[in-house]
């Protein structure tokens, strides 16, 4: 009689574990070992298992050992419970039967399914298994589907779906689907939020923090929490800061869905487009401030900044552009007995001579910059000031009144936008202007009668809270400054617009906030 040694084959998929037992290893192990209990010609070499491993996918750690075995002649044959165990990909599973089976002259027993090779060689060439392959392979494709759908429409309600918390929080142990803020992990967060908005570049976050000892996420959850990373990132880099800075969860919004698999045979991803991504506001305690999250993107992202060679950003790149057509201009140094001159001029120029040069020294723009921006200061004060002496109780009443000018404001525009819209609709029909031209117009106005409808309901549903006076503190901390430096430019300005003869138009941060307060004292009595 001849000896067979054999390997038996287990394997359970995630997606599988909230169905029946007796899909379950264990239960695997029970029914084969009950099938050899009077097999004498058999001798069992191993047990391979994959626990945890979809069928689409023969990536699987256990079954490439198998293989190897096979091939290295140390098992002459495998059992499993049945064919979907082996697999649910119709091409692989048929590759194995087709191909290695007879190859390596393999017995092949598939106990549910009635299959022994050796007892019964000609069940191998019936129809009946490359059928039972493709049914188990339409079982797998419509469980991923499912799945795929039911953990979208779980997204869709708020929940957070990921194996890991982003770092800076945990998943809440009385609800996986919800996150609470790690309070160590958060100190670090604020903490590179704050750097950023300091004018230090990345690499600059990344030395200070590798000087102060601080862990990296993946370290501090595998030390701190014992919680298992796919791979382990001892040192910072720009690319761990990126994923922070960028995340919208810090400040209380989830954004899920932003890749997909291409197919249920496959783990490889790919990105789904930004109409697609599943948004959730408000789901979590924030741990940046929305305006903070803003001003870094604006300072780091926004505006196609670049560094010195020591990983420094210049003091006005990023914000300093050209009124005719739009593009930044360019940093020019020169060094003449070892005195550096640093100018700019409009990018298009330099490319294509197709714009003005918009020419302006460093020197002659830190001068006008800093005088403005004192001057700036100066009127805040005296806004602050003033505002103090009007609201006789708290800022509470500032922001109320500024909401009433606020709306009121809205209602006027809205109705200058539906008499535009009206004297539209009567130009068309006395074919003053065409189709297209029709379109074009009304499509503008719409836009703009949307966009005030909605500010209109944030601020009746009390969901804007820009209305209070902690900008003023902003330019109030600083006095009178001495000289300009990127900090300060991060911090107070958003654009400076250089013209062909010099002159310089400054944009300020807070712009709208300014204007609110002077229509508030306005309001109160003609303080203004």
């Amino acid at each position: 009689m001849k000896k067979w040694t054999l390997g038996t084959y287990r394997r359970r998929s995630f997606d599988e574990k909230g169905e029946e037992e007796s899909n379950s290893v264990v239960n695997q192990k029970k029914l084969i070992d009950d099938y050899l209990v009077d097999k004498n010609d058999i001798i069992i070499y191993k047990d391979y298992v994959d626990d945890g491993y979809t069928g689409t996918d023969f990536n699987r750690p256990a079954y490439k050992r198998m293989l190897n075995d096979i091939k290295k002649k140390k098992i002459n044959g495998i059992i499993v419970k049945d064919l979907s165990r082996l697999g649910r990909n119709y091409i692989e599973v048929g590759n194995f039967i087709d191909e290695i089976v007879p190859e390596y002259g393999l017995r092949f027993i598939s106990i549910n399914d009635n299959v022994d090779s050796f007892k019964n060689p000609n069940v191998m060439d019936s129809l009946e298994i490359p059928f039972k392959n493709l049914m188990n392979e339409s079982y797998s494709k419509d469980s991923s589907k499912k799945m795929r759908s039911s953990l979208k429409a779980s997204k869709k309600s708020g929940n957070f779906i990921g194996k890991t918390a982003p770092f800076g929080y945990l998943k809440d142990p009385e609800d996986v689907h919800k996150l609470i803020i790690d309070k160590d992990a958060a100190v670090v967060v604020k903490r590179i939020f704050e750097l950023a908005l300091k004018g230090k570049s990345k690499q600059e976050i990344v030395e200070e923090l590798t000087n102060n000892n601080i862990l990296t996420p993946s370290v501090y959850l595998k030390e701190k929490h014992n919680i298992k990373v796919s791979r382990i990132s001892r040192k910072w880099n720009t690319k761990m800061l990126d994923t922070i800075l960028q995340n919208k969860t810090y400040i209380g919004t989830l954004v899920q869905c932003k890749r997909t698999r291409i197919s249920h045979k496959t783990h490889n991803m790919v990105r789904v487009a930004e109409d697609e991504w599943v948004i959730s506001e408000e789901r979590h305690n924030a741990i940046i401030k929305e305006k903070v999250f803003n001003q870094v993107q604006d300072i780091l992202y926004n505006r196609n900044v670049r560094v010195n060679k020591d990983g420094k950003f210049y003091k006005y790149t990023g914000f300093l552009k050209c009124p005719e057509c739009g593009n930044n201009l360019y940093r020019i140094s020169t060094k003449r007995n070892n005195i550096e001159t640093v100018f700019y001029y409009c990018s298009t120029y330099v490319k294509t001579k197709k714009c003005n040069k918009h020419y302006i020294l460093e020197k002659e723009l830190d001068n006008i910059v800093l005088e403005s921006l004192n001057k700036h200061i100066e009127l805040v004060c005296e806004i602050d000031t003033k505002i103090d002496d009007v609201v006789s109780t708290s800022k509470v009443e500032y922001n109320s009144e500024l909401k009433k000018i606020r709306l009121n404001e809205i209602n006027k525009e809205l109705e200058k936008y539906k008499k535009l819209l009206d004297e539209l609709k009567k130009d068309y029909k006395c074919d003053f202007i065409s189709d297209e031209d029709y379109d074009d117009f009304k499509q503008k106005y719409l836009y703009e009668v949307n966009k005030l409808n909605l500010e209109k309901e944030n601020l009746s549903k009390n969901k804007i809270n820009s209305y209070n006076l902690e900008w003023i503190n902003q330019f109030k901390k600083i006095g009178k400054l001495q000289e300009i430096d990127r900090n300060i430019v991060d911090s107070f300005i958003k654009n400076i617009f250089v013209n062909d003869d010099k002159s310089v138009d400054i944009i300020f941060r807070y712009k709208d906030e300014y204007k609110n307060a002077i229509g508030y004292l306005k309001s109160q009595n003609n303080v203004l």
